[in-house]
């Protein structure tokens, strides 16, 4: 039986021999990127001999300057723990040398796009805590390996011995998987307008760089066929192509992140694997989840599905990198994911509260009435009449927004955490421990201070969460009993 190769990650360490190729595939894929447009130029409008001879010496130049790069920076790089550091040295003629402290690493994730599928090696990305960009990347390493070093820089560090390591298993209770059903159900029920507005910006885009690539004459031309008359002449036709096109889009991009989906349950945090193209490896460290949050619209609510968040530690703003999120597709893994956090609130909240009705007439006079008011006087002194019942429409609408709003929200308190439910048609779901909030903002407006009304905002590393329009004693009683709780707690909130 072939014994587990041991690693001595205080020795340094070379990426695998495939990463001389990722390298160059990286280099060779932003130079494309930022020379395209010209590229297109040179190939299309140049017709002399010379001209083609030209463009053929700068595209070799070009690649023996990114091949030379490329295997520069694969010579150079190492990575090695030293000192209670993870150091990582890249670089030829600018060097670079990182120095990461070991316990401030919170994650360590495992990807794999094509390449890396087709070259079996992984990319592993290192996150520390109160940072929002990937602190180190290694491009290229062979899985076994990476997942080695992984167990080390989140497990025993500079405890564990290299004999230690190779008999050190990482036990895995599997929580959660999609099948086929489950991915199309999202891609049919995904946000299409957001699939929408992607795709009018590639379109845009490409069209940009057409007319900057071939100039006016081709896409006038092109735009004065038959075809293309026919389909912009005919609304409901473009309108059902844009909507079918964004049907497909929302479908692609859920199979693309969510493929392959399998999230597992280790004794330091959950580990989530998923993606088609690009496969990604996470694990999200229990002590390192500020706050967990599930939400749906109304289409997923009606057949069971939902989004369920891990906000982690962030910096000054919450970006990818701190949201985990992972699509559930039964009521009952709520509960099991919020296990290592806390319950829902539900039926075992000690009070719960709804925010003042005056939530609706502020919110109808502000954001409602006083825009059509501008705009009802425009339309009138431009004669436009007909356009004058938008106005009153948007406020109707308004109206219907803060009424549902207010209908919807509940706060619910327990003496170790709370629970906000809010939305609109869908529904937004966020748990919180009291000992996980940094800062108590309480606000009051001129209008809520005649009211004796408050808006309080609870900020945590992991991002904030509002409560408007509540009464001014309620809000006072939430501060100082979150103040308390924070300065109580023995519990580190990271």
């Amino acid at each position: 039986m072939n014994q587990p190769k041991q690693y001595d990650w205080h020795e340094p360490q070379r990426q695998a021999p495939a990463g001389l190729l990722i390298m160059v595939y990286k280099t060779v894929l932003s130079v494309l990127k930022s020379l395209w447009p010209l590229l297109l130029v040179v190939v299309f409008r140049t017709g002399q001999k010379n001209g083609q001879d030209g463009f053929t010496w700068i595209v070799i130049a070009i690649s023996i300057l990114v091949l030379i790069h490329s295997v520069l920076d694969f010579i150079w790089f190492r990575f090695y723990i030293a000192d209670d550091d993870l150091i990582i040295r890249r670089g030829f003629i600018t060097r670079k040398k990182i120095t990461i402290p070991l316990e401030r690493i919170q994650a360590v994730h495992i990807e794999q796009n094509l390449l890396h599928q087709l070259l079996d090696v992984v990319k592993v990305r290192i996150d520390t805590a109160g940072s929002e960009k990937t602190e180190a990347v290694i491009d290229a390493i062979a899985r076994r390996k990476a997942d080695h070093f992984r167990t080390y820089l989140l497990h025993e560090k500079k405890q564990m011995t290299a004999e230690e390591q190779s008999a050190m298993p990482v036990p895995e209770k599997p929580v959660l998987q999609l099948s086929v059903s489950d991915l199309l159900k999202l891609g049919i029920t995904a946000n299409h307008f957001q699939a929408f507005f992607i795709v009018l910006a590639f379109m845009l885009s490409v069209y940009q760089n057409l007319r900057e690539a071939f100039g006016d004459e081709i896409i006038d031309a092109v735009g004065s066929t038959a075809a293309a008359r026919s389909l912009l002449s005919s609304i409901p036709l473009l309108i059902a192509m844009v909507l079918v096109v964004s049907i497909f889009v929302s479908l692609a991009m859920v199979l693309l992140r969510y493929y392959n989906l399998n999230l597992a349950e280790t004794p330091g945090g959950y580990k989530l694997s998923m993606g088609l193209v690009n496969n990604r490896q996470f694990l999200v460290p229990f002590p390192r989840i500020q706050f967990i949050s599930w939400e749906a619209n109304w289409l997923r609510r009606k057949i069971g599905l939902y989004t369920l968040q891990f906000h982690q530690v962030a910096g000054n703003d919450v970006n990818e990198k701190q949201l985990v999120r992972v699509p559930v597709t039964r009521q009952e893994y709520i509960g099991v994911l919020l296990n290592h956090y806390h319950k829902a609130l539900y039926d075992t909240a000690h009070a719960v509260h709804a925010i003042h009705a005056a939530y609706i007439t502020r919110r109808v006079l502000l954001v409602g009435v006083l825009p059509a008011m501008v705009l009802i006087s425009l339309a009138l002194a431009l004669h436009l009449y007909a356009w004058v019942m938008l106005p009153a429409l948007w406020v109707l609408y308004t109206f219907l927004n803060a009424w549902y709003y207010r209908k919807n929200f509940r706060l619910f308190v327990a003496p170790d955490a709370f629970q906000v439910i809010s939305g609109i048609w869908g529904r937004k779901v966020r748990v919180v421990k009291w000992y996980k909030i940094q800062q108590v903002i309480l606000q009051q407006s001129l209008y809520q201070q005649r009211k004796q009304l408050a808006t309080i905002r609870l900020v945590t590393a992991g991002g904030a969460i509002r409560i408007p329009f509540i009464p001014l004693e309620l809000a006072q009683q939430i501060q100082n009993y979150a103040l308390y709780e924070v300065e109580r707690s023995d519990r580190p909130w990271l």
